[in-house]
């Protein structure tokens, strides 16, 4: 699940803001730098222009290969230094590259300083890039020097209210990266909706903030006062619907889903947060038809791919969702979990020696996919590679037996070190959530077990008590539905 507000990383379900891009200077002093008089030729006027269109669609490589060009000749052009400094900010938190946010920052300073600037947009780059580096490099300094700048300016420098409000914006960011200061966050984005009662991104952080301080009520009630300032406005409801996710409401985050993609029908985000909804509530076919659409927007997208796939598994279509995650192979081929996913659909189908392979590759590329563990030992076993798991899984028959967790006490048994009512009796006691789980692993891997050893029919009662747990998330799940030919549809 994601949250794409200013600060938060990025995922498959999303909420989204719309964001101002672009930061500050270290002080205002900055301006007493001697300005230049630039004259730009009307080809580096256009080019700028473009270089400001491609910056606000997100092309952040192409707005600086642009900026670059006029700086070449006029290397104090502040607008040229501005758009460049936002860019660099812009594509550096997107791809987490402090070096990269840096040279945003240098820009910023230069910008003002050759233009000295009196306009309150040309210090956004340094404040934004200042409070990212903060949460980057884990340097609340960084956060504090983007306040005293902020400060500073909202004293200095006489503004409009609209940037009055986006000073306050990013004055807020920057005060909740600082574990103390969450409130004076909160009260920077409410000044700023004081002054704009429509300043879409502080609406947006407010409601967050609240959300992620877990103050259910208030974050509910910013998220409701967002869609009542813009009723008409799809990404209101797509991020109240992922508050109402996280909130386990799960028809009331259907239906905000529902209303996002009404008002924008080309809403990708908002077709696969709807599509995972579906999934959740138990109908895949559904949520299958949502995901084709996303894929009918963006054709390539690999995440897409695997949800689409994982949907078609829970109906039973295997060949078709092998065909998806092989093609999110070929799109990204380094994604570990998408070969753990093939790896799974080839183990549902009794391909074992095809699981081993995707399971393998899972592991080579993240070595920390430890869960892997019985299904890798299980899938080499079914292939008929009997002396190779063992030999590979002998740290595991080694491990004292104080430190073994759930992992390894399944991969035992499946090795034939413990029984079954060993095994059933280390289900956590303390935690329903995870008892649930490894009771619904248990009765998988015991029926898989047993089936092995030829008795057919008590392997089914297991695997139907794996269903009976309704952990539907859980790849046991699927394998069981599979051996039972149950599925959602």
């Amino acid at each position: 699940m994601l949250s794409q507000l200013t600060l938060s990383p990025s995922g498959l379900l999303v909420a989204i803001c719309g964001c101002l891009g672009i930061c500050v200077v270290p002080s205002i002093s900055a301006q007493e730098i001697s300005a230049q008089t630039v004259s730009l030729s009307q080809e580096q006027t256009q080019s700028l222009d473009q270089a400001m269109a491609a910056y606000q669609s997100g092309e952040y490589d192409r707005a600086i290969t642009l900026a670059d060009a006029v700086l070449k000749t006029n290397p104090k052009q502040g607008r040229a230094l501005h758009i460049r400094a936002s860019s660099r900010v812009e594509l550096g938190i997107q791809t987490g590259n402090a070096a990269m946010i840096r040279d945003g920052v240098a820009d910023a300073r230069e910008s003002i300083g050759a233009t000295q600037s009196k306009q309150p947009g040309y210090y956004l780059p340094y404040l934004f890039g200042m409070t990212n580096l903060s949460m980057i490099e884990d340097q609340p300094k960084h956060a504090q020097d983007s306040i005293n700048v902020a400060t500073q300016i909202l004293e200095r420098l006489k503004m409009s209210d609209e940037d009055r409000a986006n000073i306050l914006y990013q004055r807020g960011l920057a005060n909740l990266q600082i574990s103390d200061t969450i409130d004076q966050g909160i009260s920077d984005f409410k000044a700023a909706l004081n002054l704009e009662p429509k300043h879409i991104p502080s609406l947006t952080a407010m409601a967050d903030t609240y959300a992620m301080a877990g103050k259910t009520d208030e974050a509910l009630a910013a998220f409701n006062k967002f869609v009542e300032v813009f009723p008409e406005m799809p990404v209101a409801y797509n991020n109240r619907g992922m508050f109402y996710k996280q909130l386990d409401r799960k028809e009331e985050a259907l239906s905000d889903f529902a209303k996002a993609i009404q008002l924008e029908p080309k809403f990708f985000v908002a077709h696969i947060n709807h599509g995972y909804m579906l999934m959740e509530l138990g109908k895949p076919a559904e949520a299958e038809r949502d995901f084709t659409t996303a894929l009918t927007l963006q054709p390539e997208n690999p995440s897409v791919l695997s949800l689409r796939a994982n949907a078609k598994l829970r109906q039973g279509k295997s060949e078709s969702a092998i065909a998806d995650y092989k093609k999110a192979i070929e799109i990204f081929p380094k994604n570990p979990m998408t070969h753990a996913d093939l790896g799974f659909a080839y183990f549902y189908i009794k391909k074992y020696a095809e699981a081993f392979a995707e399971f393998d590759q899972a592991i080579n590329i993240n070595s920390k996919m430890r869960f892997l563990d019985p299904w890798t030992y299980a899938s080499m076993i079914l292939a008929g590679q009997g002396q190779e798991a063992n030999s590979r899984f002998a740290g595991t028959v080694a491990k004292p037996v104080e430190q073994r967790d759930w992992i390894d006490l399944v991969t035992l048994y499946l090795m034939g070190k413990i029984n079954d009512k060993t095994l059933l009796s280390k289900v956590n006691p303390d935690d329903e959530k995870a008892a649930i789980a490894q009771k619904c692993e248990a009765y998988y891997f015991i029926g898989l077990r047993t089936s092995a050893g030829g008795d057919t029919e008590a392997a089914r009662s297991y695997f139907r008590k794996c269903l009976e747990t309704k952990a539907s998330y859980l790849s046991a799940y699927r394998a069981a539905q599979f051996e039972l030919q149950q599925f959602q549809r």
